[in-house]
Formats: structure tokens, sequence, C-alpha cells
């Protein structure tokens, strides 16, 4: 986790005219997913598109984490590890991931960091989805 946000504050450090009102203030929203083997689950990354994110899964151990996709404002790009426990995409105009033919190593925790620039500064928050699996 520490690994993708040090990612997006360097990132951040790139833009230009990007202001971060109080750096220290980040939202963290906690979320729960339940999918079924070789079926299909989407999760979301808030109800607006940020200008930023990045999609990153944690599984069991430190080599089950992953980054799986992410929209640096040029639109979403899937890693190439990407697919390793499910079929994945993000829909157009979107920053949700669609997981479909979910394998049972599928199941883990999905981390969606998400940039929003507004007029009074930006604003950054952590989507955190536990995604079970049903058979």
């Amino acid at each position: 986790m520490l690994c993708l946000g040090l990612l997006l504050c360097s990132l951040l450090t790139r833009l230009q005219g990007l202001e971060i009102l109080d750096p220290h203030e980040v939202e963290y929203l906690h979320l729960q997913a339940t999918g079924t083997l070789g079926g299909s689950v989407t999760l979301d990354c808030g109800s607006t598109l940020p200008t930023i994110y990045i999609w990153a899964y944690s599984g069991a151990g430190p080599e089950d984490s992953v980054a799986l996709a992410y929209d640096y404002g040029q639109g979403a790009k899937l890693q190439p590890r990407a697919h390793r426990h499910a079929r994945m995409s993000v829909p157009l105009n979107s920053s949700a991931l669609t997981l479909e033919e979910l394998q049972a190593e599928a199941r883990g925790t999905y981390t969606c960091q998400a940039l929003y620039d507004k007029e009074d500064g930006a604003r950054i928050t952590f989507y955190i989805t536990q995604l079970d699996m049903e058979d």
C-alpha cells in the first residue's frame, strides 16, 4: 500500500497547477464485494470519475501484491499481470474495475487510489474493497 501511495505522491509532484490543500487528509472507504467462481463482479472507485486513479490487488502474501490498472488522464491501461485471477477491464468513461471468469485466487483486497482535482484543491480517496468468493 505504501508503494502505491508513493507512486501517487511522485505522480502528483509532476503535475503542474495541482494544489493539494492538506496532503495528510486522505479519505479511506472500506467496501465489501462477493463474487462467484466463474462469474463476474464490478468494483467501484467512487461515483464520479477521478482525474487520476490506480487499481492494485493484495492477496495472502507479499508476492501477491500487484498493480492492476491506472488512468493518468489519457485513458485506462491494464498492467500485464492484471489477468492472473480473472479477466479484467475498465468500462469506458469509468474508473470501476470489472472482473470476469473469477478464479478462487481472485479473493483479496482491491484498492483504488483516486485523485479528484477540484477548484478548491485536490482530494485523494482510497476505495478499499475486500472481495470474497462463493462457490
